[in-house]
């Protein structure tokens, strides 16, 4: 395994499916505490709801209730390659300073987009705050593919809209991944119901992505 780790910021407009993605990835790749998975399935059919892998990252039972992610949380995975550390940043505009806090330590970003609801106004105002941050290194996930039955043709059209944004903010996507994170498509293998995409699967891509050499041996700085 590579001794490098790799940070990386999650983002996207609410209610697009960021804490599916993140909960899926910890629940497929077991980096999950012991009991996680039967707590949460627990609390859900206590309070009447399905069970949602979007619930895993919830730390507190009050944000549970709420159903949003009020702060910015790290959570650690590794797969054969290395170590990564994932940045959790909120996608609600009330929380966006915890979102700019979070998003600052990270190296690669991957904005996340309904398949089914395109682009809209969190989606523009988080691409804005990495552009703003620095991170130049942007991964588009096109999620809920199962909404639009998978197709091709909606991905296509996803892919031109969140493209042509960016270009507007001097921004170009390093790729564009569609996925369905609740039911793990395309997450850590290839999606045999996307036969039509060639590209690498959302896990593949991760471990192909070169981290930064680390700072150790250039000047002191404090950020303040």
């Amino acid at each position: 395994m590579d001794n490098s780790e790799l940070h990386i910021v999650m983002v996207g407009h609410v209610d697009h499916g960021k804490s599916t993605v993140i909960g899926r990835l910890l629940y497929d790749t077991k980096a999950l505490p012991e009991g996680t998975v039967d707590k949460v399935k627990r609390i859900a059919q206590e309070t009447g709801k399905p069970f949602e892998y979007a619930y895993l990252l919830d730390a507190f039972e009050e944000e549970q209730k709420q159903g949003i992610t009020i702060d910015t949380t790290q959570l650690k995975f590794h797969t054969a390659s290395r170590e990564y550390v994932i940045i959790d940043a909120p996608g609600h505009k009330e929380f966006l300073k915890n979102m700019i806090s979070g998003a600052s330590d990270a190296e690669v970003a991957f904005l996340i987009v309904d398949a089914a609801r395109g682009v809209e106004e969190q989606t523009k105002r988080h691409a804005y705050i990495l552009r703003l941050l620095g991170i130049r290194k942007i991964y588009v996930l096109i999620n809920k593919m199962d909404l639009v039955d998978y197709q091709q043709t909606r991905f296509t059209a996803v892919k031109a809209e969140v493209s042509a944004f960016l270009a507007t903010l001097q921004l170009q996507a390093a790729g564009f991944i569609p996925v369905s994170a609740y039911y793990g498509e395309n997450l850590l293998q290839h999606s045999v119901k996307m036969p039509w995409y060639t590209g690498k699967s959302f896990i593949t891509t991760l471990d192909s992505i070169q981290a930064k050499p680390t700072a150790e041996n250039q000047p002191l700085r404090l950020p303040i």
